[in-house]
């Protein structure tokens, strides 16, 4: 979720996480969580996050490369100094895992600007699946041919994936506690074979 925040656009840097990062990426995400989903979540859903954030295992995941994890910075404007200000982690090649933004600088484009990210990093052609093709490694990440991304939305959040074309691909879950709502954005492919359906539609 987002609230009105002070920061301009321009001064966001979108980057792919640095391995001692993990720590304060993952501060980031539990301050955050606590204050605007914890109440909705429960006991149970919100023990259940935590163990999921706090997994060495996810860690490992994430130093090995199987758990991609990008974040955005911003300057300070007295010392130049970048901080960690949003997160988007991405899982199953193109499953949105995490996606925070730092209280008080919601609404300010960043974490459309990590969604972003997000597509351009499961897309086929694009510049990370270049690089991930000439790994030499038994672990490869699989990026879908059509580029779409999914997510599994909390409910207060629904609206704000609404806004970039996210659709709800089934009814409200609810798995350890935690509600959500499947959602799906179509990737390039994807909503060129839809028109093209409606179009065959029309014309038969």
């Amino acid at each position: 979720m987002e609230t009105d925040g002070k920061i301009k656009e321009s001064d966001i840097t979108i980057r792919a996480a640095k391995p001692e990062e993990w720590d304060e990426v993952m501060h980031l995400v539990w301050s955050v969580f606590k204050e605007f989903h914890a109440e909705d979540y429960g006991k149970e859903g919100t023990d259940s996050f935590l163990e999921f954030i706090t997994d060495e295992a996810l860690r490992q995941h994430f130093l090995r490369g199987k758990y991609p994890v990008f974040v955005a910075l911003s300057k300070d404007g007295a010392s130049a100094e970048e901080h960690i200000v949003g997160m988007i982690s991405m899982r199953e090649n193109n499953f949105i895992s995490l996606l925070f933004v730092k209280t008080g600088l919601q609404y300010s484009g960043i974490g459309t600007r990590l969604i972003e990210r997000a597509i351009e990093f499961v897309r086929p052609d694009g510049g990370d699946a270049i690089l991930d093709r000439d790994k030499e490694e038994d672990y490869r990440y699989n990026r879908l041919s059509d580029g779409s991304v999914t997510v599994n939305s909390a409910p207060n959040a629904v609206g704000f994936y609404k806004k970039l074309g996210f659709i709800a691909t089934d009814g409200l879950q609810v798995n350890c506690g935690v509600t959500y709502l499947p959602m799906k954005k179509s990737g390039p492919a994807d909503s060129m074979e839809g028109f093209l359906s409606g179009l065959r539609a029309l014309l038969s």
